[in-house]
């Protein structure tokens, strides 16, 4: 984000972000939560442990609320943190080595001690040029990239407030709304505009525009913020209880807004509780018509084959905090793997940069390109800003290469668009690369993403192939006793019929995370007499029909059904069908060569240290 300096502002209204917060159980919401850092520099705002910094704070985050149709993200300041003896990074006049080092302190030291969504950095020194902020694009919820850095910039916390705001809607998906997007600002210039602008002027933007809310929808739309789901705890909410914030705190049992933004049939607006027989206030997807909806009941679908379905529990009229599959489990038919719940495939990262017609290039495009170290091939920069060669195993994990799609990348209007012709084995193939400058408070989103596969057992971290065990993969068929798979938070998620926490006894099916997968059911003398009568009569079918087809099969090879303990596709398509209460039905060992030419999969492809070609 850039910046026409501006000179003081005074008695600045804080502005209504325009979001509308009427919110019913139809709406999905989204919650962020947000950590600041504030450094020691000198120049920026006195900051110290008190109420007012507290106040600052709920300013910066609500002016980061967006609405779009029925999509609401709420921004939550779930903490505030002072480096009063002595910056813990290196600050400096580069925007992006500041932004990579506090990225790099995020996930090394501050991730394990405080558990947030986004961070934050607020620093007093200025970047070279007019930059004011910069920040990771469609990072959202990212172990390694979700978070910025900002500039105290202006006198009026309204100032570095929109700057945050910009940041963590470049986070969240959002591009710059630049003339030729055509975007719809309900905010006039004269009184600041929109915030994804790309600069800012005497009076700082305080809405999102028409594009915000597009490219925020079409990044949920492809998996991005799965961490949005899960509803902060009221607890570690700075700035104490406060009816009418639409959090539910400490002595409330409901929060539906203020008295004029209330639309809650089963909530008091004044007083924060529950009408007369209201069981749950109607903001909770699990609260039907005031009354909570019963154990088993879907309330979030899953996004893709990466993530995993919630189910109501009977008792709060939230749904479950959302999991997924761990990293590192194979997706897409074992050609690429899961990473922060979102299939890291080749094909999905050309289509969102080129439109749906476009597919990877083969291998030799990357290859070549990415072995040049400039800005159309690379794997990464030093810190002097000089770009790296990839060495021949990293290929892979540099600049992403495709084949056909649009003839301009999706993105922004600023690409530089690079065509290469290469010949192999009499063959000549056409590969499309591009390098974007969308600011300079975005990181290039061009580069392949974290987790996509580049090998056999092999993904891409930090733009170098390495083995897939650096995600933590456990083996989920000995530790759910091949019931079930593992989650985001390693623990097992039981098919149905079995019962977490390790899939061993019968049960609903789910996680101890995600509620039962079925709601529970009456245990009626009458039922377990029918199931008995029924499996009697199953079983002695089954007796017959092996005792009358004995001698046809005495000859014939073993059909059983054997999963090569070794063979992660399989085991991946056989749990994905026992969640879906397909049984056992699944290709055999011995089916598995003619099964890959049907899919497109090879399972020898990867011997050549090569992704696979679609």
């Amino acid at each position: 984000m850039d910046k026409n300096r501006a000179s003081k502002q005074a008695g600045h209204k804080q502005a209504n972000n325009g979001s509308g917060l009427h919110l019913t159980h139809n709406s999905s919401v989204f919650f962020m939560d947000v950590l600041l850092q504030q450094t020691t520099t000198p120049g920026s705002t006195p900051i110290s442990q008190n109420q007012e910094v507290v106040s600052s704070g709920h300013a910066i985050t609500n002016t980061g609320q967006l609405r779009s149709g029925k999509t609401f993200v709420r921004v939550a300041l779930t903490g505030l943190e002072i480096w009063s003896d002595q910056d813990k990074i290196r600050v400096d006049k580069s925007p992006s080595d500041t932004l990579n080092r506090f990225l790099e302190w995020r996930t090394r030291e501050l991730l394990p001690r405080l558990r947030h969504d986004n961070a934050q950095l607020i620093m007093g020194e200025s970047f070279d040029g007019t930059t004011v902020g910069m920040a990771s694009q469609s990072s959202m919820c990212s172990k390694d990239r979700s978070g910025g850095v900002n500039v105290d910039h202006l006198v009026s916390v309204l100032g570095v407030a929109s700057t945050i705001a910009h940041e963590l809607g470049h986070n969240l998906g959002m591009n710059h709304d630049t003339a030729d997007r055509r975007c719809q600002c309900q905010n006039e210039p004269r009184l600041g505009g929109c915030i994804m602008e790309p600069s800012t002027g005497f009076m700082p933007g305080q809405l999102f525009s028409s594009c915000s809310a597009r490219d925020l929808s079409l990044s949920l739309l492809h998996g991005g913020g799965m961490c949005l789901f899960n509803v902060p705890q009221p607890e570690k909410l700075l700035g104490g209880p406060r009816c009418g914030n639409l959090y539910v705190e400490k002595g409330e049992e409901c929060d539906c807004g203020l008295l004029d933004e209330c639309n809650d049939p089963c909530c008091n607006a004044t007083t924060c509780k529950l009408v007369p027989g209201a069981q749950c206030s109607s903001d909770g997807i699990c609260c039907d018509n005031c009354k909570l909806r019963t154990g088993g009941w879907m309330c979030r679908q899953p996004l893709g084959e990466c993530d995993l379905p919630e189910h109501c529990t009977g008792a709060s009229p939230y749904c479950p905090p959302n999991v997924f599959l761990q990293n590192g489990e194979p997706c897409e038919e074992g050609s690429s793997y899961c990473y922060s719940g979102v299939c890291a495939s080749f094909n999905t990262q050309c289509q969102m940069l080129w439109g749906p017609n476009s597919t990877r290039a083969p291998s030799v495009c990357f290859s070549s390109v990415n072995k040049q170290g400039n800005k159309y091939g690379n794997c990464g920069q030093m810190p002097n800003g000089t770009y790296i060669p990839c060495p021949s195993k990293d290929v892979h994990c540099g600049r992403l290469q495709c084949q056909g799609g649009n003839d301009r990348p999706l993105l922004g209007t600023s690409a530089e668009i690079l065509t290469t012709k290469v010949k192999f084995n009499y063959s000549d193939f056409v590969c499309r690369g591009t390098y974007f400058h969308l600011g300079d408070d975005v990181s290039d989103p061009a580069m392949v993403a974290q987790g996509t596969a580049c090998g056999f057992g092999k993904a891409c971290w930090n733009q170098q192939c390495q083995d897939v065990s650096l995600f933590g993969v456990e083996d989920c068929q000995s530790k759910c006793n091949g019931h079930g798979v593992c989650n985001s938070n390693k623990n097992c998620h039981c098919d149905v019929g079995w019962a977490p926490p390790d899939c061993r006894s019968t049960g609903h099916g789910g996680s101890v995370e995600s509620g039962p997968a079925r709601a529970p059911r009456g245990t009626s003398p009458f039922l377990w007499l029918r199931s008995s009568v029924c499996v009697c009569v199953c079983v002695s079918v089954c007796v017959c029909v092996c005792v009358c087809e004995r001698e046809n099969r005495r000859n014939t090879p073993d059909n059983r059904l054997i999963l090569d303990p070794r063979d992660k596709l399989l085991q991946h398509k056989y749990w994905r069908l026992r969640r879906e209460g397909l049984g056992d039905t699944v290709a055999r060992s011995d089916d598995t060569p003619d099964r890959a030419k049907q899919t497109g999969y090879n399972p020898t492809h990867f011997a050549k240290a090569q992704p696979p070609h679609h």
